[in-house]
């Protein structure tokens, strides 16, 4: 009777303690470690596990129950989709999280942008690695168009752009000057820039003009992503509207871009463009690879170096006068989902190479996903 009663409570015991954290479990499958990479949890799974907990409520832990930072993801929703955290992982290992009840901490910002309009409609955003920044329609007056990707080179893991706007417009310093943390080297114009999309239609680029609505979606700690929309122009003769939607979480040099096009009823191709300078030069990938990089000598100011990757096959690479380009097709009523991003030679990509084994890493890593099982 007593053997009986000692395994009936050891089994609501057990039970209980099941029913207060969900555990995660994590394996990295490729042959090489894995850093800052972010994990991202649905909701309805962890409500699966945990019925009762509040989204502000989640903790996540490690073996050892140190807190690990972690986001919900709204994307621009009023309730909460997914929970994401970061982990690290040693080549073909696995490791173990716990989501359970608890406050989370005030948790650094590892990833931030907003709208700039002290500085003609800027959208501007960074995480610990990297900045970028698109513009916005104030700006046409004074340069005219461009719907290119600016790229803002950085040497710290703080956020800076605030601080660099404020100190520009101030006239105190200017961030096209490395004054210790990185500097805007990188021009535009009016091209695709850091790897911008445009439809590719009869061997032509057709451009669009400065974004015309911007959205902030999520904003850190961890991931920061909005959604832009440009007016109307044209595509042989047809009116097409777009929308981007930028992603960039902390760790990455790489943002996750969401193009859609609406407008052209029929499958047509659009073409992911780097510009290309004087100083500049192609860092040419096997064609499995789907993507394309580029290195652009700035002198003391260092080398900028950009790469592009698609989700979907391409069809082609090629160069113009004013691009590197990578070619797919747009499927109409298809969200198309690629990346671009960029580093720099100051900061943790001294050659070439160091580049291009990140690209091709980063490549990798998309087709081979962290395994992730929840329990």
């Amino acid at each position: 009777m007593k053997k009986t009663l000692l395994l009936l409570i050891s089994a609501v015991i057990l039970s209980g303690c099941a029913g207060d954290h969900a555990k995660v479990k994590i394996e990295n499958l490729l042959p090489f470690d894995r850093s800052a990479e972010t994990v991202e949890i649905s909701l309805a799974s962890i409500s699966e596990k945990l019925p009762d907990v509040n989204p502000s409520e989640l903790l996540v832990t490690d073996r050892k129950g140190n807190e690990i930072p972690s986001q919900l993801i709204y994307a621009g929703k009023a309730k909460p989709l997914s929970l994401i955290f970061q982990s690290d992982l040693k080549a073909g290992s696995s490791s173990v999280y716990f989501i359970e009840k608890g406050t989370p901490s005030d948790y650094e910002t590892k990833a931030y942008g907003r709208f700039v309009p002290e500085r003609m409609d800027d959208y501007t955003w960074e995480n610990d690695r990297i900045a970028f920044r698109i513009y916005g329609p104030a700006l046409i007056a004074k340069d005219g168009p461009s719907n290119g990707l600016d790229v803002w080179v950085k040497r710290t893991d703080r956020m800076v752009i605030d601080r660099w706007y404020s100190e520009y417009l101030a006239g105190k310093n200017s961030y096209h000057d490395d004054n210790g943390e990185g500097c805007d080297s990188y021009k535009v114009g009016r091209t695709l820039g850091a790897g911008a999309m445009a439809p590719f239609v009869d061997d032509s680029l057709w451009l669009g003009i400065n974004f015309e609505t911007w959205e902030t979606l999520d904003n850190g700690p961890l991931r920061t992503s909005f959604r832009l929309t440009y007016p109307p122009f044209e595509v042989r003769g047809v009116m097409i509207t777009e929308t981007r939607t930028f992603s960039l979480d902390a760790g990455s040099q790489m943002n996750r871009v969401t193009e859609e096009f609406s407008g052209l009823d029929k499958v047509f191709t659009v073409a992911a463009g780097i510009a290309k300078r004087d100083e500049g030069s192609a860092l040419l990938f096997p064609p499995e690879k789907n993507a394309i990089a580029y290195r652009l000598d700035g002198g003391e100011g260092g080398v900028t170096y950009v790469g592009t990757l698609l989700t979907t096959s391409a069809t082609a690479v090629q160069e113009n006068s004013e691009h590197l380009m990578i070619i797919t097709r747009y499927i109409p009523g298809t969200p198309l989902v690629y990346y671009t991003g960029a580093g720099w030679s100051k900061w943790g990509f001294e050659t070439d190479d160091a580049w291009k084994d990140y690209v091709d890493k980063f490549s990798q890593r998309l087709n081979s996903p962290l395994k992730v099982s929840l329990k």
